[in-house]
């Protein structure tokens, strides 16, 4: 009898031997299986061998650190964006009591909030142009634009002020027109709409961290797989070689 990988297989007639008594030379025919010869079950242990193993994990693992990395930058540029967006909301809260009419530095006050609101929405723009809640953003700041100091050209202290997308986020036309007057209900209306974005903004994170526990749990267990893939196939291997010839 001869075992492969433990298991008895019953010699056959597939195994013919030829003897030539006159050159003392014995020579036998390739040896087979069923239908699979030696070789070819050679070939197929090839196929599963230790190295391609490696390789499929190595792929696999790579695909995965690739999604991991992501996960990061993106955890990365939302940090930026949610310190930003709290600057923003503690410069409006600063206004609180909202911007009155005759106020000398009302026209300060109004810049002060549109452009804290301008440059968030460029960072965000150049950052993470998929933001959700980017929109959003954009109709509160060309809400307080129109209630504020209203579009205006760059001066030697602050940038353009210019509506964002109007056609997508028309202003809502509340009082006249530039007359930087906000009304301290308005200035509570665009802190709520502000915090709005900021607990968006969280939720979104927390879902990543989930994502990334995900990954780092599906990264361990193709390790753990893949390594006793190895192991087995190579108790396998000592096995046959063990059994050869017995």
């Amino acid at each position: 009898m001869i075992s492969l990988y433990n298991e008895p297989v019953a010699e056959t007639s597939d195994f013919p031997v030829t003897v030539d008594t006159d050159d003392d030379v014995v020579t036998t025919s390739p040896v087979t299986i069923g239908s699979a010869s030696i070789a070819d079950l050679s070939g197929d242990a090839a196929g599963l061998s230790p190295e391609s193993l490696m390789a499929y994990c190595q792929a696999r693992l790579d695909s995965i650190d690739g999604q991991i990395q992501g996960t990061f930058n993106d955890q990365e540029v939302n940090n930026g964006v949610a310190s930003a967006l709290q600057q923003v909301i503690s410069t409006f809260q600063t206004y609180s009591a909202g911007v009155n009419s005759g106020d000398s530095q009302g026209a300060s006050k109004c810049t002060a909030m549109e452009t804290s609101l301008n440059s968030l929405i460029l960072q965000i723009r150049a950052s993470d142009p998929s933001y959700p809640d980017l929109g959003k953003l954009e109709q509160t700041y060309n809400d307080l634009l129109y209630t504020g100091t209203g579009p205006q050209a760059a001066t030697a202290t602050t940038p353009a002020l210019q509506y964002m997308d109007e056609a997508t986020y028309p202003p809502a036309q509340n009082g006249p027109l530039g007359d930087n007057v906000i009304s301290t209900d308005e200035v509570q209306g665009f802190v709520q709409s502000l915090q709005g974005c900021a607990s968006d903004l969280n939720s979104g994170s927390e879902l990543q961290m989930i994502q990334l526990q995900s990954l780092m749990s599906e990264r361990q267990t193709a390790v753990e797989l893949t390594t006793n893939l190895v192991q087995s196939l190579g108790d396998q291997s000592e096995k046959i070689a063990e059994n050869i010839g017995h």
